[in-house]
């Protein structure tokens, strides 16, 4: 996949991923037209969104007469595991260690499920003790 690793989407970029991953291939106009029934979104302002998720990785543009189509360069869930992993490397350079015992926590509070299903995780993660 071509994603970056580096990059959140905005409100108006995943609206856009949206259509983006429903329809496979878009244009501009089909994107518009598709947003407008909640959004009143001027043609340039979602060919700049559009042409600027390009070199981040998100889009991939080809030209066939005169229109551009626009495709995803991964699924939903690329884009959702790349963001989830950029938040936790972001949390985790901020506050370190208080992070990840907030997060056990959090999982502890709301999940006791989750929380054997993160051990289950970790203990796979780790390499065979000999």
């Amino acid at each position: 996949m071509g994603l970056t690793t580096d990059y959140q989407l905005g409100e108006l970029e995943t609206a856009i991923m949206q259509i983006v991953w429903q329809r496979g291939e878009v244009t501009v106009r089909e994107v518009q037209a598709a947003l407008k029934p909640s959004r009143e979104l001027a043609y340039t302002t979602v060919m700049t969104v559009m042409s600027r998720l390009v070199p981040k990785g998100i889009l991939n543009v080809r030209r066939q007469g005169k229109a551009d189509y626009y495709r995803a360069t991964g699924t939903r869930d690329d884009v959702h595991n790349q963001q989830a992993q950029r938040a936790v490397q972001n949390v985790l350079a901020h506050f370190g260690d208080a992070a990840i015992t907030q997060f056990v926590r959090e999982i502890k509070e709301l999940d006791p499920e989750r929380l054997t299903a993160l051990r289950n995780l970790l203990d796979a993660e780790q390499p065979d003790a000999e």
